[in-house]
């Protein structure tokens, strides 16, 4: 196959020989990023979730426009991927969301980099490093109101609280929570909300002072303007993807990833004969099979066999037989004039019609945090500025 060339972000041109690859609309990160600001209003900072590679759309990418656009924070699940945005110049705050091990403290410190504090012995170790760098850490204390994952139960955070405030080697910036279940279970998220509220309190009755506290993530941003505080988590929905389907009526959102690839072979196809692994499909009259170079090692799920459409030349087409490893198999009879080299979107717009993130995870199974996550690092991200 001929070599391809795109541009990234920065203009830089790349060779690209696979014909599969992401379109990201940085364009519409922006405008995501510019709704939920002007929801949440001037007085509520914003962290944007970029773990996971900003959910499959490029961690140093995204984060850069967020940074030019005056994010707040930047909410990490690891310290390499904290430290992979500082090696990049990049200046926001940043909170290492998950529990990490006292080996991860002192590159924290060194990159300025916050850390999630909810255990005595993380507090000891930070002691320790602090004793002997003569370094601070910053931390924001994770408490847990429900979600049964990390951080001190709510019954016992004041007092950790306690603790964490007097010791001279931290700097207690924030504290705070995470729905379990703010978009199907109302009483529960006002619960966990009460909870929370009830700690605020009793923490100013202490004289704690702690600067940032947050609880809502894209939902509850949506959903429970009481959750907001004086900081809010946005993921998805900086994405451009709803977490419920009510949600368009309220945010309007521009979805920033495109899947798309090129069909690399087809076929004419006699009635009765098998399409891929396990006979899941077979013609029932003459049919066109076209062959796409991408299958569930790049993140396209095997769930979607025989369910998912395609689009090609602005038409649908269904996809048929079992998703392979690296291929996939779609019915193009209806496609007139379709051939080999057409482009083909899985996820985004062509013409008229529109495949979305969050229709594909229903088919698979799935919720669309997972589809874009699951976009393997071998599909190439190409980048519109």
């Amino acid at each position: 196959m001929a070599e391809m060339t795109v541009k990234t972000h920065n203009g830089v041109s790349k060779p690209r020989y696979r014909p599969t690859w992401a379109e990201i609309d940085l364009n519409a990160i922006e405008h995501n990023f510019r709704q939920v600001k002007k929801l949440v209003g001037k007085d509520v900072n914003i962290m944007v979730v970029v773990k996971a590679n900003a959910y499959g759309h490029g961690i140093v990418e995204v984060s850069t426009v967020l940074e030019k656009l005056g994010a707040d924070y930047l909410g990490v699940a690891t310290t390499d991927e904290a430290v992979r945005l500082r090696e990049h110049g990049l200046k926001t705050p940043i909170l290492v969301l998950g529990s990490v091990l006292p080996s991860e403290i002192r590159i924290a410190m060194e990159k300025d980099v916050t850390l999630t504090l909810c255990s005595d012995e993380l507090m000891d170790a930070v002691k320790k490093e602090a004793d002997e760098t003569g370094l601070k850490l910053k931390v924001h204390v994770k408490v847990d109101t429900g979600m049964g994952r990390i951080g001190v139960w709510h019954e016992e955070a004041l007092d950790f609280l306690k603790k964490a405030s007097r010791e001279k080697s931290l700097v207690l910036e924030g504290v705070y929570t995470h729905f379990s279940s703010a978009g199907r279970d109302d009483f529960f998220t006002n619960y966990q909300i009460e909870a929370f509220e009830k700690l605020l309190v009793e923490a100013e009755k202490n004289w704690i002072k702690i600067p940032l506290r947050h609880a809502a993530n894209s939902i509850a941003t949506v959903d429970f303007k009481r959750s907001h505080l004086n900081l809010v988590r946005p993921g998805l929905i900086i994405y451009g993807m709803y977490p419920k389907h009510t949600f368009p009526k309220l945010i309007k959102l521009k979805n920033a990833l495109s899947l798309k690839t090129k069909i690399v072979y087809i076929k004419d196809t006699p009635p009765g004969r098998s399409i891929s692994y396990g006979r899941t499909f077979i013609t029932q009259k003459h049919t066109r099979i076209a062959t796409l170079p991408i299958g569930y090692a790049d993140g396209y799920e095997r769930n979607l066999s025989n369910k998912a459409e395609v689009l090609v030349r602005g038409h649908r087409a269904p996809v048929v037989g079992k998703v392979t490893m690296d291929q996939t198999m779609i019915d193009i009879t209806n496609v007139r004039g379709a051939r080999i080299g057409d482009e083909v979107v899985l996820i985004g717009k062509q013409g008229f019609e529109e495949i979305r993130t969050e229709k594909l995870a229903r088919l698979a199974g799935t919720i669309a945090y997972e589809v874009v996550c699951s976009i393997s690092n071998r599909v190439p991200r190409v980048y519109k500025p």
